[in-house]
C-alpha cells in the first residue's frame, strides 16, 4: 500500500512538471526574444551624420519590439569607440551597425574582433577597406561612390561657366582663369580624396572642350586654385575661419571667384565668412550682388535654405534617408537569418559585399 502511494506521489510529481513545461512552451514557444542592435557613429554632431541617424530611428520603428536599438556616440575618437564596440559585445549584441571614426586603419581591426565573436556587421558611410568587409561571410558595408559627387560638382562647375557671358560674368579679374578655393577633409578619406580630386579635374576637362566658350584661357587649367588645399575636415567654424584668412578683396576685385567644398558644412561656413566681406548677402547670387559661386556635398537643410535664398550655389545630395533605409533592411534580413538582400532590389559589387547608394546634383536653377 506505501508502496503505491509512492507510485502514485512520483506519478502525480511527473504530471505537475509536464503541466509546468507545457505553459512554459505556451508562454514562451513562438515569442521572439528582443534582436539587440548597436548602431555606433563616428560623432552625432556631424550635419549628415545626423540625418542618416535620424532615418535609422525612423526605419527601426517599423520592427516595433522586434529591435532594441541603442546608440553611441564616438566622439571622433577611435578609442572611445572601440570601447563602447567592447561593452556592446559584451552586454550581447546581435548586430553591430558601426560608422568607424579611424575608418582607414582600425577596419580591419573592428572586422577581426566582431567575427570573433561571431557578431554581424554593417559598416557604413566611412568606407572601411575590402579586406575588412571580406573577413567573415557576415560582414557588409553600405555607402556611396566616393567619387561620384566629385565628378557632378566639377559638371555643375562647367555648367555654370560653360557661356562666354556666364564665364566674363564670374572672372571678375577678368584673366580667362577662374580662381577657386577647395575645402577638403582628412586626406585618405574616399570620399574626401574623390570630391577633391575629380571636382578639378571633371570641370577643366568639360571647360577645355567647350569649344563655344572663347572667354576662357585654355592653355592650361582654366580652374586654378588660390593657396593649398584648405584641411576644414566637414568643419563649418573651421572653414568659416579659414576662408576669413584666404579670402581678400584688393581694388574692388576679389582673389577667389569660386569655392568648391567637400560637404554642405564647410560650404556654409565658408558663405559666413564671405558675407562678413560683402559678399553672398541674401538674394545676391540673382539680384546681381556681391556673389562667389559655392558649391557643397549633401544637400543638408540648411544648405538647401542658402540656395533659395540666393546665398549658394549648388550641392550634391547624399541621400541620408535612402542609406538608413538599406541599413534597417539588411538588418531585418540578419535578424531573420536571411541573406543580407534577399528581398530587395539592392545589389553588391561584383567581387565585394559593398552597396553604393546614389548621389544627385542639385543647383541653384
Amino acid at each position: 500500500m506505501k508502496k503505491m502511494r509512492n507510485i502514485r506521489g512520483v506519478s502525480l510529481l511527473l504530471c505537475l512538471c509536464l503541466l509546468v513545461g507545457a505553459c512554459a512552451c505556451m508562454t514562451g514557444c513562438g515569442r521572439q526574444d528582443t534582436y539587440r542592435v548597436a548602431v555606433f557613429a563616428y560623432k552625432f554632431d556631424d550635419s549628415y551624420i545626423a540625418t542618416v541617424r535620424s532615418a535609422l530611428e525612423k526605419y527601426f520603428k517599423d520592427h516595433g519590439d522586434r529591435m532594441q536599438v541603442t546608440f553611441y556616440n564616438g566622439e571622433n575618437n577611435q578609442q572611445t569607440q572601440s570601447a563602447q564596440i567592447d561593452t556592446a559585445i559584451t552586454g550581447g549584441a546581435d548586430l553591430l551597425i558601426i560608422n568607424a571614426v579611424d575608418f582607414k586603419s582600425a577596419g580591419e581591426a573592428l572586422a577581426a574582433k566582431a567575427h570573433q565573436k561571431g557578431v554581424p556587421v554593417i559598416f557604413f558611410n566611412r568606407e572601411v577597406s575590402d579586406a575588412a568587409v571580406k573577413t567573415s561571410d557576415n560582414i557588409c558595408f553600405v555607402g556611396t561612390d566616393p567619387d561620384a559627387p566629385g565628378y557632378m560638382q566639377g559638371e555643375q562647375v562647367a555648367a555654370l561657366l560653360g557661356t562666354n557671358e556666364a564665364f566674363r560674368k564670374y572672372d571678375l579679374n577678368g584673366d580667362g582663369k577662374i580662381q577657386y578655393a577647395m575645402f577638403r577633409a582628412e586626406v585618405g578619406n574616399a570620399e574626401a580624396d574623390g570630391r577633391t580630386r575629380y571636382s578639378v579635374e571633371r570641370a577643366n576637362r568639360l571647360l577645355a572642350e567647350n569649344d563655344a566658350l572663347t572667354a576662357a584661357d585654355k592653355e592650361g587649367s582654366v580652374l586654378e586654385r588660390v593657396g593649398a588645399d584648405q584641411p576644414a575636415n566637414w568643419d563649418s567654424a573651421t572653414a568659416n575661419n579659414m576662408m576669413g584668412s584666404l579670402f581678400r578683396v584688393q581694388g574692388g576685385v576679389p582673389n577667389i571667384e569660386l569655392v568648391l567644398c567637400n560637404n554642405d558644412d564647410m560650404a556654409l561656413g565658408v558663405i559666413s565668412a564671405l558675407e562678413a566681406k560683402g559678399y553672398n548677402k541674401q538674394g545676391s547670387r540673382d539680384a546681381g550682388g556681391a556673389y562667389i559661386p559655392v558649391f557643397g556635398v549633401d544637400a543638408l537643410a540648411t544648405a538647401m535654405d542658402a540656395i533659395k535664398n540666393g546665398k549658394m550655389q549648388g550641392t550634391v545630395k547624399q541621400d541620408g534617408d535612402a542609406m538608413a533605409k538599406a541599413i534597417v533592411q539588411i538588418a531585418a534580413n540578419i535578424m531573420e537569418g536571411k541573406d543580407f538582400l534577399a528581398g530587395t532590389e539592392y545589389r553588391f559589387e561584383d567581387d565585394v559585399r559593398k552597396l553604393r547608394i546614389a548621389y544627385s546634383p542639385i543647383n541653384a536653377e
